[in-house]
């Protein structure tokens, strides 16, 4: 997944390089240069899913290679740890 600024002059990054950077250099947002999309059975299947997993399932292609699965489940349980 690469990141592009909203302004359009800035380089497009990687979900690293984009959450180490922040604002673009051109003054706009990165955004996802594409929306990953779910299929409807991919939906369909989050059904009685913890929240921990429909977070990993929805944003996992976001994130590209930053992250191993594994690293980022561990990321999210952290993350859902106090709801």
């Amino acid at each position: 997944m690469r990141y592009i600024s909203t302004r359009g002059q800035a380089p497009a990054l990687s979900f690293e390089d984009t959450m180490l950077t922040g604002l673009a250099p051109d003054g706009g947002l990165y955004v996802p240069e594409t929306v990953p999309v779910l299929s409807a059975d991919d939906i369909v299947g989050m059904q009685g899913q913890s929240y921990e997993e429909i977070a990993f399932t929805v944003m996992r292609p976001f994130i590209g290679d930053t992250f191993t699965d594994d690293e980022f489940r561990d990321l999210i349980a952290k993350a859902y740890a106090g709801f």
